[in-house]
């Protein structure tokens, strides 16, 4: 295990996002999602606080957790079909995404890091649902790209100790660029 201070521990973030359909009480086949120029994971915890009166004014005496969860903010700029179509919560008649049709999906997402400096990790969240984040600019001088929020769901039939996410120290560096045969 690494320990602080280290100069190695400085990361500078790069990896591929995966994506798994859940039917049927679990998630489908992982399937890459491509360019992933940002991917943001971010603690959603309540607390609740407790304030003792006994004298002159309240002071904070107490915090609890009362409710936590996760998003996980992402953007694609490889304009899939598949990509697109989750973007647009789409069902797909052969070439034509019909949008805002299907809106109550849930998934599976992995994030493995190949970063060129730092350590590796790998993160499993087990289940969330997954929605559009921003627009879709469709003209202009930038890349396009597809934003998404995936807002956390405990999955405890699956993983009773563990019911949000996992995150596993990975110990190889390769590169991902040229192949799609990469473990998850």
């Amino acid at each position: 295990m690494e320990t602080s201070p280290s100069t190695t521990l400085y990361t500078l973030g790069s990896g591929v996002l995966w994506i798994a359909e859940w039917a049927g009480g679990s998630p489908g086949e992982y399937e890459d999602l491509g360019n992933c120029p940002s991917c943001e994971l971010e603690l959603a915890i309540e607390e609740k606080e407790h304030f003792a009166s006994r004298s002159q004014g309240k002071s904070l005496d107490k915090t609890t957790i009362i409710q936590r969860g996760y998003n996980l903010k992402f953007t694609l700029d490889e304009m899939a079909t598949a990509n697109l179509k989750r973007w647009a919560m789409a069902t797909q008649t052969g070439s034509t995404l019909h949008g805002l049709m299907d809106i109550n999906k849930e998934y599976a997402v992995k994030f493995k890091a190949d970063n060129a400096e730092g350590p590796n990790r790998k993160y499993e969240f087990w289940k969330c649902s997954i929605r559009p984040d921003g627009s879709l600019g469709m003209i202009g001088d930038d890349w396009q790209s597809l934003g998404y929020t995936a807002k956390g769901l405990a999955d405890r039939s699956n993983h009773a100790s563990s019911p949000w996410f996992d995150i596993t120290a990975t110990t190889t560096t390769t590169t991902t660029t040229t192949t799609t045969t990469t473990t998850l």
